[in-house]
């Protein structure tokens, strides 16, 4: 009988000198998001996350715009990840690994995707534009390291080819998004065991 190992969702608040976070999750979700950071194209690539992987995503970010966006991104990326984390608990059941290739327009890219306990990021994707919607590409980056290094997951993103600065940036979120909307399902031949020769995927063995 298939089953839901624990109700996965998750809440989390973050609050520094720099930015005051809120974040909820249900990975058992519909795609269902409110997404108020105050960088209206993040909040789309946010969007675009929620809906593709059909994780249910609050957001509520006051960061210091004033500075510029760098902390807003890369502290939003941190307190999602730590969300998606602990609506996973100990992994029981999930399928781990996934992997996608997203096509956009003129552009395609691949994530893929270990939900290993180990954080990691290889980042191999050349933005063409140095800024979009008063956010510094290089930022995008930022977010993707904070959120694999707190989700504790094996982040691997590369642009194959494209031209579109606008295109590339969305096909890593919806790429990253049905990689994780795979790897994060319930296997129905390992509802009880966490897939893992060791036993665990906390990272620290």
């Amino acid at each position: 009988m298939t089953r839901i190992i624990h109700e996965r969702v998750s809440s989390v608040d973050r609050k520094t000198n720099e930015t005051q976070i809120t974040v909820n999750v249900n990975l058992d979700g519909t795609g269902r998001n409110s997404i108020i950071t105050g960088l209206p194209f993040f909040d789309h690539m946010i969007q675009q996350l929620s809906k593709h992987s059909l994780i249910d995503i609050d957001i509520k970010c006051n960061g210091d715009l004033e500075i510029d966006s760098h902390h807003t991104m890369e502290d939003a990326g941190w307190a999602l990840g730590k969300a998606i984390k602990e609506a996973l608990g100990n992994k029981q059941g999930i399928k781990r690994y996934s992997f996608s290739y997203l096509p956009m327009d003129e552009c395609l890219t691949r994530c893929c995707i270990d939900i290993s306990g180990r954080p990691w990021l290889v980042w191999n994707v050349f933005l063409p534009n140095i800024t979009i919607k008063n956010i510094e590409t290089e930022i995008f980056r930022e977010f993707f390291q904070s959120f694999s290094q707190s989700a504790e997951i094996t982040l691997h993103i590369e642009n194959i080819y494209g031209q579109n600065t606008h295109h590339i940036i969305e096909s890593c979120f919806k790429s990253m998004a049905i990689s994780l909307r795979n790897a994060i399902n319930l296997d129905l031949k390992n509802l009880n065991n966490v897939p893992s020769t060791k036993g665990t995927l906390t990272g620290n063995m």
